[in-house]
């Protein structure tokens, strides 16, 4: 006849030190479990349950057993050690997976175990975002980031740091939109219908999933905002010109664009320099945000400048004025990084000589 230890006789048959989680074991007990996961991961499912991996720092306590309990780190090969089983793999595990694992494993040792794992302090979730986004590049979301700096990032500021928080048990809950948004907002290239998400799966193959953001805007189906999660890429495809364009100014005013765009304004404006405009505004627009032209300048002579992604150079001469409405031939769109500089009148430049070499008093002379 076989018989089970109970819980307690075989727990309290070994210093209190050997049961917290991470100590050494006794020699003789130790055995090496690898795990491999038997899962498919599945993009489809709208909730990707968050899967174990090195730096994750995780809870375990088994039920009825209080001496079973303790915090300890997934090391970077993905292991933890614990007394009785040693060694063993709970990478790419999610908590419910890793917590049926420990049951299997302590079986022989406790009747019915009952394990819980729980993840206490996620691991830094890194990502990259390329193509059509303002900021492209390697981002790391960190769970010590504070609150209020996701929420202003998310909210419209689209700094574009890399920072968030991970929100919740579990971390890394930022999906493929606000992913987009901490990368300063997409460009007015960006095609928000053809935008793929790849992960990473633990045994090092990948998947991919297409992602069509427009068609949530459209319909508010928020199945098409996936998670992100470590080690995912996000690439925003840019738009085929040959395709019907989307409504750019609708699509400007959602938190997939950034909430403003830096253009740069030199010659006869009142106040010159970098200045912030809302995306795909119109030329005009920019002018006024200048402060206007001043008395010296030609409205007919403003040129637009713009540095294109291949390296050529638009540059397109536009007469300034505000009747023109949103004419794109006109009074085109701005994008981030253009150069508009507003020329001086024949009448403006002489003006501008002659105050500079004739002080006003000698001007008053020669007319006596």
């Amino acid at each position: 006849m076989h018989i089970l230890f109970s819980p307690l006789s075989m727990i309290r048959s070994f210093p209190l030190c050997l049961i917290l989680l991470g100590s050494v074991c006794l020699p003789g007990l130790t055995q090496t479990v690898s795990v491999q996961p038997s899962y498919r991961f599945n993009l489809n499912t709208s909730t990707s349950s968050y899967r174990l991996g090195p730096g994750d720092t995780i809870d375990i306590s088994c039920f009825n057993v209080p001496e079973i309990k303790g915090t300890i780190i997934i090391l970077s090969d993905g292991t933890i050690t614990l007394p009785l089983v040693g060694s063993l793999s709970l990478s790419g595990l999610s908590q419910e997976q890793a917590a049926a694992h420990l049951d299997r494993l302590y079986q022989p040792y406790l009747e019915k175990p009952l394990f819980t794992v729980t993840v206490a302090t996620p691991r830094p979730t890194a990502f990259t975002i390329l193509g059509e986004v303002n900021r492209p590049g390697p981002y790391t979301l960190n769970s010590s980031t504070s609150t209020s700096a996701t929420n202003q990032s998310v909210a419209g500021n689209k700094i574009g740091t890399g920072q968030g928080i991970t929100n919740g048990l579990g971390g890394g809950r930022l999906t493929v939109s606000q992913a987009l948004n901490l990368a300063g907002g997409v460009t007015e290239l960006a095609d928000v219908e053809n935008i793929t998400l790849v992960r990473r799966l633990p045994g090092g193959e990948s998947v991919e999933r297409k992602v069509n953001l427009w068609k949530m805007l459209q319909t508010a189906d928020s199945s098409e905002d996936l998670a992100i999660m470590d080690g995912d890429g996000i690439l925003v495809a840019k738009a085929d010109p040959d395709r019907p364009s989307r409504d750019a100014e609708y699509l400007s005013s959602t938190t997939l664009a950034p909430a403003t765009v830096e253009v740069k304004i030199l010659g006869e404006v009142n106040r010159p320099g970098v200045i912030q405009v809302a995306p795909n505004a119109p030329l005009t627009d920019a002018l006024v945000a200048a402060g206007g032209l001043t008395e010296f300048a030609d409205p007919r002579v403003v040129q637009m400048i713009r540095l294109n992604r291949d390296g050529s150079v638009t540059r397109l001469s536009l007469v300034a004025a505000l009747e023109q409405g949103r004419d794109p031939q006109k009074n085109p769109s701005l994008r981030r990084g253009d150069l508009i500089v507003v020329q001086r009148s024949f009448g403006g430049s002489l003006a501008r000589t002659l105050q500079s070499l004739l002080p006003l008093n000698f001007l008053l002379q020669l007319f006596r």
